[in-house]
Parts: C-alpha cells; sequence; structure tokens
C-alpha cells in the first residue's frame, strides 16, 4: 500500500438562499424543500369540499416559475379526495350536492384564476 496521500473528487449539492418574486395570491410554497429551481412551487389558498367527513376535492392556485416538464404558467391544481366508497341512497344523494357544490367552487377559482392571468387581482 503506497504511502502518498491520495484524492478523492466528491460531487456535493452546494445550497444558497434564492430570492424569487412572490405572487400576491401566494399562501405558502415548498421552497424549503426544494432541491433545485424546477422544485420551487407557490400555492394559493386550499379550498376543500367535504362530504361526511370525507375530501371530496381540493382545489388551489399553483404555480412552478422554473418548471421543466410542466408550464410554468399559474394554474388551477386539483385533487380528487378520497370519496370512493359504497353509499345508500340518501348517502349518493348527500355526495350528488357535494359534487354540484364542488362544480359551483370550481367555476369560481376557475374566473379567479381567469383575473389573475388578465393582469388583475384577486
Amino acid at each position: 500500500m503506497s504511502t502518498e496521500p491520495r484524492n478523492a473528487i466528491v460531487n456535493v449539492l452546494v445550497t444558497k438562499a434564492l430570492e424569487i418574486p412572490e405572487p400576491d395570491w401566494c399562501a405558502g410554497h415548498h421552497t424549503d424543500q426544494a432541491q433545485f429551481k424546477p422544485d420551487i412551487t407557490h400555492y394559493g389558498p386550499e379550498h376543500a369540499v367535504e362530504i361526511n367527513g370525507f375530501r371530496v376535492l381540493q382545489a388551489m392556485l399553483s404555480q412552478s416559475p422554473y418548471a421543466e416538464y410542466a408550464s410554468p404558467d399559474t394554474v388551477l391544481y386539483v385533487e380528487s379526495g378520497d370519496f370512493t366508497g359504497s353509499y345508500s341512497p340518501d348517502e349518493v344523494f348527500q355526495l350528488a350536492d357535494a359534487l354540484a357544490t364542488a362544480a359551483e367552487q370550481l367555476r369560481t377559482l376557475g374566473l379567479d384564476l381567469a383575473s389573475i392571468l388578465a393582469g388583475g387581482a384577486l
């Protein structure tokens, strides 16, 4: 074995604070968890529709300004909830009412998004 000093090359992830513009509607983001700029996403307030304690839909404004594979534009991010299951006739009507409420809320959020994209504010 050699007694000469050896060197190794090791790749490291260097982090530093990055100041970015934040939209007026932004309620938070996961920038503390971002390892790369494309990971940065702004989120608006969450809007949830629930039925009997089960979340049917969740929607929020979202923008990933440095996205590589998704649109960097402001969009409405929608998640479907946990409403899979078996329902009695009354529960079916409750679910239908909740979905109608969700549709109304999505239309309102769509109008908010259109206003933002047209240069307006919430």
